[in-house]
């Protein structure tokens, strides 16, 4: 199971070097920055990671900090995705299971939640100089 989980991963990463490759939105909690999984090393590795992918003019990265406590709106995390026809689909994960959400009012719901989430995110710029800021002091 593990394997496979890998193999996966690995094959989604690879669909960001297509020619085409797809557009992404990324919101990551402050906590991902700061608690060193894997321990330092890992850690400077998934940073200068997140510190590429930023750079790609098709992927956005920010960060949802600290501050807006209860206000974040997406506890487990998800998955917004607008298909190539335009149609959108949700996806949650838990340890145990995914789950795809199809109902136009459910992702409507959440499309309206993620707007108003990106109001309160720091700015790509805030957010890339954090990454490098937990960044540098882990060395």
């Amino acid at each position: 199971m593990a394997s496979e989980r890998v193999a996966f991963l690995m094959h989604r990463q690879r669909l960001l070097e297509q020619k085409v490759p797809p557009t992404i939105q990324a919101v990551l909690d402050q906590s991902c920055l700061l608690r060193p999984i894997g321990g330092r090393a890992v850690m400077c590795e998934q940073l200068d990671h997140l510190e590429r992918l930023a750079g790609r003019p098709n992927i956005t990265t920010q960060i949802a900090p600290f501050e807006l406590a209860e206000q974040r709106p997406f506890v487990p995390p998800l998955v917004l995705l607008t298909l190539p026809d335009r149609t959108a689909v949700g996806y949650a994960e838990s340890q145990l299971r995914g789950y795809l959400e199809r109902g136009r009012t459910t992702i409507a719901a959440w499309e309206a939640d993620y707007d108003q989430l990106q109001v309160e995110l720091l700015s790509t710029a805030a957010s890339l100089a954090m990454i490098r800021a937990v960044r540098k002091d882990l060395e």
